[in-house]
């Protein structure tokens, strides 16, 4: 009954703000651009924008926590990994790759990162592609893309500075951030670098957790909750006229997860650590645009270093003993040319063809004992046409193709299965067809129409095919590649105090890569996860998000979406549901300033209920999560923040055995010039 009062005092709060929308606006909602010939183009399939100020608002320092709040998005986290990531749609993190500045932010192995890692103090926007994700961005988008980009300065002069400090339930210190920036735009040339730090203590469990007596973790403190994250960026650029921009930029990141936290129900769970976790990533990049024909080019070089310490149990952790270490270290390189002409003011052309190389190589004491090497081609075109001053129609068509160059391995336990000591194994070459076509209509100003299609895909990642993870999982190297149909009817528009983005989607997943426990076929009496392709599974749902202004005292947000599943009847009957998929999600905010230069800032968000497993055996109960915070601009450089999250002190999971956070406070002080 409570989570429901509140989501229905929420709903009902945006219903009066609807009622009230005889206020016009002149500015437009789009963010429509205007071409040199004064005709309006719809940027509407760009997806859903968060800039650096929601972030800021809402007090995200990581990728995970920015994103949660937008609809269609669903978290999850915790696990053996202690990985912080989250689903588009259904989509998960490998099959929706994070671009940072056009390059694809995720080790080669797995395919994808820990958001939570990704720190985002240095960013200008995150914007969230669903399904219909353009053409231009390379393979593997198959369920849409997430676009990072970084922050160039735009006065000659701007510095910032950040402090944040977190407190448990019981006011002791639990984490500290940091954020620190200098930057200068000259009229020939730029720069900017950007320092970021996050020290995580502990958090502190809800009063309301009950441990168990066959595991170590008791009330209070999580176990190994501790983490540190730092993250240095430097963007340099010259500007030698007004249509040519020529930069490079070089991001480094450091983090040390401390342990996964153990399961809290189970006896005899593995302890994890990640002492080793480097990303060092160099690019150069340039756009020329001039009249009709623009270029725009991009070469990168990504270096990942990793180091994981498996442990028996407690006492071996406690005594510094652990398993032979899982150290690999891994690096992905390439480019991308991009081509654009506009042949008049309605048909416009764009091309752009990429190439990476991926290698993951596997130690033991620094001795090379795995190696895989894979190349990846990608050629994309999108053609827009504008026959009518109100209708835009826009089509693409990419083909993408999987290389392995090799695969070595000696000595691993798929090695011993098979009774060899070193081995290859031939893979063939992939090649995919993908395509899509979006018809956007502006009935009137600011309201438009939209009806897309797309075909995207995704080839299996390195450690679906190859992975034995300690023996703990049988590697398939035939696996298939997965293709997904996306369609959706939507709708943005601005009625002055309201303005909405909603959407209707469909979605058909072929062939999905799913991870299951057969028997271990050297111990039967045992089990190993294997991945294989289930036959299809359909997502589809609605999604709305609203951002109102009553007055000038009261403004606000909604984010609401119903996420509904269907699943084929694949041959082993092997899956009956989805885990972690919560039927309904949704959150808002209100912005409230009574005084000037005082806002008090309240959020609500909901999570229903989900299955733990795929046989549909554990259930996860709903929860709700309150929010406030409180800022005060002392003038236009100094800003002072208290907060608290969780006040309800909610014992809730997003992983079934991986309880998080209780009530948590905070402080800031902002500094800007």
């Amino acid at each position: 009954m409570k989570r429901l009062l509140i989501v229905t005092l929420l709903l009902f709060s945006f219903a009066v703000y609807a009622d009230d929308t005889a206020v016009s606006t002149d500015e437009p909602v789009y963010n429509l651009e205007i071409n040199k010939e004064g005709k309006r183009e719809s940027t509407a399939d760009k997806g859903n924008v968060i800039t650096q100020d929601e972030m800021e608002r809402d007090n995200a320092h990581d990728l995970w926590e920015a994103v949660r709040y937008t609809p269609g998005i669903i978290l999850s986290g915790g696990g053996s990994r202690n990985e912080s990531s989250f689903t588009v749609r259904g989509f998960g993190s490998d099959s929706v790759p994070i671009f940072v500045d056009g390059v694809i932010l995720a080790n080669p192995y797995k395919g994808e990162g820990d958001a939570a890692r990704i720190l985002t103090g240095d960013l200008e926007s995150v914007t969230i592609q669903k399904g219909y994700s353009s053409m231009l961005l390379g393979a593997n988008t198959l369920g849409g893309a997430i676009l990072m980009e970084t922050a160039k300065p735009k006065k000659e002069f701007e510095a910032r500075l950040d402090t944040t400090v977190e407190f448990d339930s019981i006011y002791k210190r639990a984490a500290n951030y940091y954020l620190g920036s200098i930057g200068t735009k000259q009229d020939k040339f730029y720069f900017k670098g950007t320092v970021q730090h996050r020290d995580v203590d502990h958090f502190r469990l809800s009063d309301d957790f009950e441990p168990t007596s066959v595991n170590p973790q008791g009330k209070g403190e999580r176990l190994f909750s501790d983490s540190k994250d730092s993250k240095y960026t430097l963007v340099a650029g010259i500007t030698p006229s007004s249509n040519l921009d020529i930069w490079a930029t070089y991001i480094y990141q450091d983090a040390d997860k401390g342990v996964s936290p153990p399961e809290t129900t189970i006896a005899g769970a593995s302890i994890w650590d990640w002492p080793v976790w480097k990303r060092r990533s160099y690019s150069l990049a340039s756009s020329y645009h001039s009249g009709k024909f623009s270029l725009d080019t991009l070469i990168h070089y990504d270096k990942y270093d990793n180091t994981l310490h498996e442990y028996y149990n407690m006492a071996s952790y406690n005594a510094g003993v652990h398993k032979p270490a899982s150290d690999y270290d891994e690096y992905s390189a390439g480019g991308r040319v991009t081509a654009g002409w506009t042949f008049n003011p309605e048909n416009k052309i764009e091309f752009a063809a990429t190439y990476k190389r991926e290698q993951h190589n596997s130690l033991t004491k620094d001795i090379k004992d795995m190696s895989i090497k894979e190349d990846t081609y990608s050629i994309g075109t999108e053609y827009t046409y504008i026959p009518v001053k109100k209708l835009t129609i826009v089509g693409g068509i990419g083909y993408d193709t999987l290389h392995p160059v090799s695969y070595w391995s000696k000595s691993d336990d798929f090695a011993q299965f098979i009774g060899s000591e070193e081995f290859t194994v031939d893979t063939d070459s992939e090649w995919l067809i993908k395509g899509q076509l979006g018809v956007f209509y502006e009935m009137v100003d600011n309201h438009e129409l939209r009806l897309t299609y797309a075909r995207k895909n995704h080839f299996p990642n390195m450690s679906q095919r190859y992975s034995t993870r300690f023996g703990s999982e049988l590697p398939n190297p035939r696996l298939q590649p997965e293709i997904a149909d996306h369609y959706e009817l939507g709708y943005k528009g601005d009625f002055g105090r309201l303005k909405l983005n909603t959407a209707l989607y469909y979605s058909v997943l072929k062939d999905k890569i799913t991870t299951i426990e057969i028997p271990d076929p050297t111990y039967p009496t045992t089990s190993v996860d294997y991945s294989l392709n289930i036959d299809e599974v359909t997502f589809y749902g609605y999604e709305l998000s609203a951002d109102a202004s009553l007055n000038r005292y009261v403004s606000g947000g909604l984010a609401f979406s119903i996420n509904k599943y269907e699943i084929g009847k694949s041959a082993d009957k092997t899956v009956d549901v989805m885990n972690y998929y919560p039927e309904i999600t949704t959150s808002g905010y209100l912005v409230i300033a009574p005084f000037r230069d005082f806002t008090l800032t309240p959020r609500v968000e909901y999570i229903d209920s989900r299955y733990a497993d795929v046989e549909g055996n554990e259930k996860l109960s709903s929860y709700v999560l309150l929010g406030l915070k409180a800022t005060y601009d002392i003038n236009k450089n100094f800003a002072v923040s208290v907060g608290a999250s969780n006040i309800l002190d909610e014992n809730y999971e997003i992983q079934e055995y991986y309880p998080l956070a209780g009530r948590t406070f905070y402080a800031t002080l902002s500094a800007r010039y």
